[in-house]
Parts: C-alpha cells; structure tokens; sequence
C-alpha cells in the first residue's frame, strides 16, 4: 500500500492486493475502469453480465478520500450521469446492503494472531416524517440534518417539497461516511474471537499488510461476531482512524487518548518491519504525496450529485 495509506494510494490497488482464496469473508465484486470512460457503460454492462448483478451499483473515485464522489446509482441513466462528471479512473462495485461497520485490525509481523482494536457502526442519517412538513423543514428542523442542509438541498432539490408521511423514514444518505452524515457509533462491545480469527485470515491475503481499518458491511451483528456473510467494502491504511471516537457525546479526552494509542502502535509496527530490513518511505517522499493530496480537486457533491 503506497506510504502505508498516508495519501495518494488508490483504491483499486489496495483491492488488487488480496489474494485467494476467499473464505468467511470476501470482497465486494468491483471493476476497475481506468483513463477514459468513453465505453465506460459498456463495462459495465458486461461487469453484471459476468457476475450475474444489477441496478443499483457503487461508483467512487479510485483516488478518493472520506467518501468524496461516491454515488449509488440504480439504473443506466444514472450511471451515465455519474461518469459524465468524473474524469478519472474509478472503481464500480457491486452493492452490498445490510448493515455497516468500520473494523479496525492491527498484528505485529512476528505475531501469529492479530487483534480487532476498533470496532465502528455507521448509521445513515435520515429524517422520519410526519405527514404535514416537506422534506426540506424535516432537514432544517433536525439538529443533525440542519448542520449539512446545503449538501441535502444539492442532493434531493427534486424532492424538498415533497410532504414525507407519517412514520416514514427519508434516508439522507446511504454510505457510511462521517463526512455525508452518517452517525457513527462504538461498537467495541460486540467484538468476539471468532471475529478476530475472521479477520487474521482475511490479513493473510494481504502480505505486509498489519495495520487498518476495514469498512464492511454485513447482514447482521450475529454474522459479524461470527465472522461470517462480511463483505468488505474498502480498506484504509494508517489514516484510516478508530472511527468509533465519533460517537456523539464520546469524551473528547478519551477520543485523543486513544488515537495517541492508534498511532503509537501504528508507529511499534512500522519499527518492527524496519527491524527485519524494510525501507520506509524518505520523509520528502511522503511530503511530496501530501502535497499532491492537498492540491489534488477531488469530486465535490454540487459538481454533479442529484438523487441518482
């Protein structure tokens, strides 16, 4: 993983990566489609063909960062829409539903067994009507949904004067993505042995990799603590943080004190690889990625996101 997933690394390389055989758990089914996009479709087409999908489907920037330009498309239209404004390489993924949680992993290289030291629930935001205010009140009256009202207006403008009925739950967004709204929450509770032996298999795929955090998504919390049915989604380096600091109301002190930990022990794992020889990155070679990251224009939601 380029700099161990500091900046620059793109998805579909980190995906490559993995190597058979599948076992308890598994990737979700993607497609990388590189430089123009000009038969884009036409991959895609055959990307369902092959794997026996449809409508919906994930599209992301394969250099992307917090969720910027992915979009759930559900039908040709939408897909088309999608890759008229992205201008670079990207990923296509098969659509997982269920539910979603970020698992953070890490194993020294002299360890046999490796250890599930965050585990996150990611919940998409959303409003729940009551058959007299629009979809546009609902959002400015939601102490959560107020707070992005701009990128829900960019997003759902067809639908703000729609009346939401009563009960009825209006999803704002469907990725799990902090930065999109979604609510995370600590799930350290629910970690099981039989979880963690999932996931050390799922590392051994992965040479050299010992340390990130997994976003997954899987059909209940009885299959994750089982490690089974988990489909991962994406995998973050050494940036990819102990989500479940986001809780709200998680105290702030707590939340420094363990990214301290998260990255003390992201630190003890790098020196155990230099010790057995392996050559980090020079320090002007990670400024230079930084560099390229910060002046980098990554997709923006009002550059072309509409209710796709």
């Amino acid at each position: 993983m380029k700099a161990s997933g500091m900046a620059m690394e793109e998805k579909g390389d980190i995906l490559d990566s993995f190597q058979e055989p599948e076992s308890h758990i598994r990737l979700a089914r993607y497609l990388r489609i590189r430089g123009g996009v000009d038969d884009a479709l036409e991959q895609i087409d055959l990307f369902l063909e092959d794997h026996g999908l449809d409508f919906p489907l994930v599209l992301k920037p394969d250099l992307g960062q917090r969720g910027q330009g992915v979009g759930i498309v559900k039908d040709r239209e939408a897909a088309r829409f999608w890759i008229d404004h992205c201008d670079e390489g990207f990923l296509v993924q098969e659509y997982i539903a269920g539910l979603e949680f970020g698992v953070h992993w890490a194993k020294f290289p002299d360890e046999e067994k490796g250890r599930v030291t965050s585990l996150c629930g990611k919940y998409p935001q959303s409003v729940t009507g009551d058959g007299e205010r629009t979809l546009e009140e609902l959002i400015l009256s939601d102490d959560r949904a107020v707070l992005m009202a701009k990128y829900y207006f960019v997003k759902f403008k067809q639908s703000l004067d729609r009346v939401i009925g009563s009960g009825e739950r209006f999803t704002l967004v469907a990725i799990g993505t902090h930065s999109r709204g979604a609510i995370f929450t600590d799930e350290r509770h629910l970690v099981t042995d039989g979880m963690c032996d999932a996931f050390d298999e799922l590392g051994e795929r992965f040479p050299g990799f010992n340390f990130g955090r997994y976003d997954v998504r899987v059909p209940s919390v009885e299959d994750l603590q089982a490690g089974r049915n988990i489909r991962v989604l994406e995998l973050n380096g050494v940036m990819g943080e102990p989500a479940h600091i986001y809780q709200p109301g998680y105290p702030w002190r707590k939340g420094m004190s363990d990214l301290c930990g998260h990255f003390k022990l992201a630190a003890e794992i790098g020196a155990a690889w230099r010790r057995m020889g392996v050559d980090p990155p020079e320090a002007g070679d990670l400024l230079d990625l930084i560099r390229k990251h910060c002046d980098k224009n990554y997709l923006e939601v009002d550059e072309f996101e509409r209710e796709i």
